[in-house]
C-alpha cells in the first residue's frame, strides 16, 4: 500500500501489512541499525563513459545483479532482527549500496535527474547580491564543496583515497570477521575491470563494560558510550524507550529520513541521503586536555570530560548527575539548567541535539518544536582503529590512526547534518544568553560567548562561516561548582577531532538498483561553471584570481576578496592555485562602516573615507587604524579588500 510522507506523522507500526512493500524495497540501515559487529566499507570510483561506455553498462549490470542478490531489505532487516531474539538465529552478511552524485552522472543520470531534498523548511536560498540561509541541495555539489560552510580541511589535506572522485560505497557488514572479508573478496573480484576501488574504510564496534549496567556498552575512541539517542521510526522502539521526555524527543516520522526515489514507484520506492565522514580522533591529545582542564578548575579528569561530552564515560548526562552510575541515559532535557550551570552550552551532546532549548519564536535556530526536531539524524556511525584498552598511560595513547567512521541517514543533507555542524556544533554563539536573553534570572556574564562544540566543532585559521560570520574559538566557560557561575579557562578543549575524508551519498531503493540497467542514459556534458558570487568554482587552466574575480564581479582588483575567503584552501601564495580546486565565491560586501560593528574593507576603501561614513569625520581615521593595528599592519595607507575591521565605538 502506497505511503505518504507528508500524511505520516508518527513512527509505523513494522508489522502493520500497509507498509510491507515500502519496507520490502528500502534498504536496510537506514530507520534502523544493522546491528553488526564487523564491517567494511569499500569507495568506487567509476570509469567515465565518454571513453567507456561499455564498461559503464557492465557496471550497471554487476549492480542490479547485487541489489538481486545481496542487498538487504529494511523487511529483512527486522524480519532478521526478530529471529534473532527468539531463536538466537545469526543473520549472516548485510550489505548495503549508495550513490554520490557523480556517480549518478556516469551512470546516465544528470544533475536534473537525481534525488532531491524536500526543504521541509521553506528556505531560501542564496543569490549573487543576497546568502539569505546559505541553503542548497548540497547533494549535488559534493562534500569537496563544502570546505567553506562547514570549515572542513582542505581537500589536499585529506587522506589519498578521498581525494580522488567517489562514485558509490559499498557496506559490508556481518558479526563474524571472517565472513565480512570472504564477502569483501568476492565483490573485489566482481568489480575488476569495471570500476576502480578508491579506498576501503574497516569498522569495529568496541564495547566496554560500566558499572551502571551488566550490559556492554557500545564506546567510541575517547572512552565514551556511543550511539544512544537515535531517531525512532516504529513503534515497538518507541514503546520500549524509557521515559516520557525519550518519548517525546525521539519518535520520529518518516520524513525526517525517506525521500521519493524519482525512479521508482510513487509512494512505495524510497532512499536516503548518506553523509559519510572519516573523523580521526587524538585520543591522547583530549584525555591530557581532560588533566588540564581539571587541574585549571580543581575538579577530576572525569569530571572535565563529562563537561566536554555532556555525559560521563558510562553514558550518564552530565545535567541529571554529577556523577556516574545512572541507568536511564535517555529521558532528560535542559529545562532545569536554563542557565548552563550543569552542563555547558559547548558540551558536544548538548550542541548536537538541544532538545528543544534551541525554540524560541523570535531565535534565530528554530522557530517551533518542528523545526528543531526536523534538524536530527538517524546516526550509524562504528570506529576504525586499534581497540583502546587501557587509558591510564595517557603518553601511550594514539594520536593518530584512530577514530571514528561517522555515518548518518536523513532528508536533506543541508538541514540536517550541515545544519548541526555549521550552525550549532560550529557556531561561537550557540545558545548563549547574550542572544536569547536572561536565563531563569541567573546572572553569569562569563558567557560572552560559547565556543566550539568541544567535541565536534571544527574552525580552521581565519576562516568563517559565511552566514555565522566569526572565527569559532575554544570554549572558555567551564564549571568549577556545579550550580555556580562558571569559571574562566585558557586551557584550549577543542580540535581533537579531523575529518580525513568523505562524501555525499544517496542510497537509492531496492527496485531502482535492480532497474537501472533498462532505464533511460543522458551523458550530456553539463556547461562549464562560471564563478559566481554566492557559489563555489573550481579552478580551471590558466585561471589566477585576478581572472576569477574580473569574471565573478568585473572587477579584477576584488581578487583579494576571493583570496581572503580561501586563504586555507590556497595557502599562504594567492599566486599559487592548483588546476581542479574549489573555491567560494563570496558576495560583495554592502555593509556600511558603523561604530561598534565590523566592516568588511571594500575596493578603493581609505581609512579617512571609512572615518567619514562612520562618524561624520575623516579625522577620527587613526582611532579605526590603532583598534585594528593587528590586522592593518604596519602601513595604514594600505587596506586590502575583504580585510575585516572594527569601527570603534562612538
Amino acid at each position: 500500500m502506497p505511503l505518504d510522507l507528508n500524511s505520516n506523522k508518527e513512527p509505523i507500526d513494522q508489522d502493520d501489512q500497509q507498509y510491507q512493500d515500502v519496507l520490502q524495497d528500502l534498504q536496510g540501515n537506514i530507520l534502523k541499525s544493522h546491528g553488526r559487529d564487523n564491517s567494511v566499507h569499500i569507495f568506487l570510483t567509476f570509469p567515465n563513459p565518454k571513453d567507456n561506455l561499455d564498461r559503464i553498462r557492465s557496471l550497471k549490470q554487476w549492480i542490479a545483479q547485487l541489489a538481486n542478490k545481496d542487498i538487504i531489505s529494511t523487511k529483512k532487516q527486522l524480519d532478521d532482527a526478530v529471529a534473532w531474539r527468539n531463536e538466537k538465529c545469526d543473520a549472516g552478511v548485510f550489505v548495503h549500496f549508495s550513490l554520490s552524485s557523480s556517480g549518478y552522472a556516469k551512470l546516465g543520470l544528470p544533475n536534473s535527474q537525481q534525488p532531491k531534498s524536500p526543504n521541509l523548511q521553506n528556505r531560501k536560498t542564496p543569490d549573487e547580491k543576497q546568502l539569505n540561509d546559505d541553503y542548497s541541495d548540497v547533494f549535488q555539489d559534493g562534500m569537496k564543496t563544502r570546505q567553506y560552510a562547514l570549515l572542513d580541511p582542505p581537500v589536499s589535506a585529506w587522506e589519498g583515497g578521498f581525494q580522488n572522485e567517489i562514485d558509490a560505497l559499498v557496506i559490508i557488514a556481518a558479526n563474524c570477521l571472517e565472513e565480512v572479508k570472504k564477502k569483501q573478496s568476492e565483490i573485489t573480484n566482481q568489480l575488476q575491470n569495471i570500476a576502480t576501488i578508491a579506498t576501503v574504510e574497516p569498522g569495529l564496534v568496541i564495547r566496554r563494560k560500566f558499572e551502571n549496567t551488566d550490559d556492554l556498552h557500545v564506546v567510541e575512541p575517547f572512552g565514551f558510550t556511543d550511539g544512544v539517542g537515535n531517531p525512532l521510526f516504529f513503534q515497538k522502539d518507541v514503546v520500549e524507550e524509557e521515559g516520557n521526555i525519550a518519548k517525546n524527543l525521539f519518535s520520529a516520522r518518516l520524513n525526517l529520513a525517506l525521500v521519493q526515489d524519482p525512479f521508482g514507484t510513487q509512494n512505495v520506492s524510497f532512499g536516503s541521503f548518506l553523509v559519510f565522514r572519516k573523523l580521526e580522533q587524538n585520543v591522547q591529545g583530549f584525555k591530557k586536555a581532560e588533566v588540564a582542564l581539571g587541574n585549571a578548575l580543581g575538579i577530576s579528569p572525569q569530571q572535565a570530560g563529562a563537561m566536554a561530552v555532556g555525559r560521563f564515560e558510562d553514558g550518564t548526562p552530565l545535567v541529571q548527575s554529577e556523577k556516574d552510575g545512572q541507568k536511564n541515559l535517555n529521558d532528560f532535557d535542559y529545562s532545569n539548567d536554563a542557565a548552563g550551570l550543569k552542563c555547558p552550552f559547548q558540551a558536544h551532546l548538548r550542541t548536537t541535539n538541544p532538545r528543544l532549548e534551541s525554540v524560541s519564536k523570535d531565535g534565530p535556530f528554530a522557530k517551533s518544536k518542528e523545526q528543531e526536531l526536523g534538524h536530527r539524524i538517524t546516526r550509524r556511525g562504528v570506529t576504525y582503529g586499534t581497540e583502546i584498552s587501557d587509558y591510564s598511560n595517557l603518553d601511550r595513547l594514539p594520536t593518530s590512526g584512530v577514530g571514528l567512521l561517522f555515518m548518518c541517514y536523513q532528508s536533506d543533507i543541508w538541514e540536517q547534518f550541515e545544519f548541526i555542524q555549521r550552525f550549532w556544533s560550529n557556531n561561537p554563539r550557540f545558545l548563549e544568553p547574550d542572544m536569547s536573553g536572561s536565563r531563569d534570572g541567573v546572572p553569569n556574564k562569563n558567557y560572552d560567548r560559547t565556543g566550539l562544540d568541544a567535541v565536534g566543532g571544527q574552525s580552521q585559521p581565519g576562516q568563517s562561516d559565511p552566514v555565522i560570520q566569526e572565527v569559532p574559538q575554544p570554549a572558555q566557560n567551564w564549571l568549577k561548582e556545579r550550580d555556580q557561575p562558571t569559571t574562566k579557562s585558557d586551557v584550549k578543549f577543542a580540535n581533537f577531532v579531523t575529518l580525513k575524508g568523505g562524501e555525499y551519498f544517496f542510497s537509492p531503493s531496492i527496485s531502482f538498483l535492480k532497474n537501472l540497467p533498462n532505464l533511460p542514459e543522458d551523458f550530456t556534458a553539463p556547461p562549464l561553471q562560471e564563478p559566481i558570487p554566492s557559489k563555489t568554482y573550481v579552478v580551471r587552466q590558466g585561471d589566477d584570481l585576478s581572472k576569477i574575480a574580473q569574471r565573478a564581479y568585473g572587477d579584477e582588483s576584488l581578487f583579494t576578496l576571493i583570496y581572503e575567503a580561501n586563504k586555507n584552501v590556497i595557502g599562504p601564495n594567492p599566486n599559487s592555485l592548483l588546476l581542479g580546486q574549489i573555491l567560494y565565491i563570496p558576495i560583495l560586501p554592502t555593509n556600511r562602516p558603523e561604530p561598534g560593528k565590523e566592516y568588511v574593507v571594500l575596493p578603493n576603501d581609505y581609512l579617512f573615507l571609512i572615518a567619514e561614513r562612520a562618524y561624520r569625520d575623516g579625522d577620527r581615521f587613526r582611532e579605526i587604524y590603532e583598534a585594528n593595528r593587528d590586522v592593518i599592519g604596519p602601513d595604514l595607507t594600505v587596506l586590502r579588500p575583504g580585510l575585516r575591521i572594527r569601527i570603534p565605538q562612538l
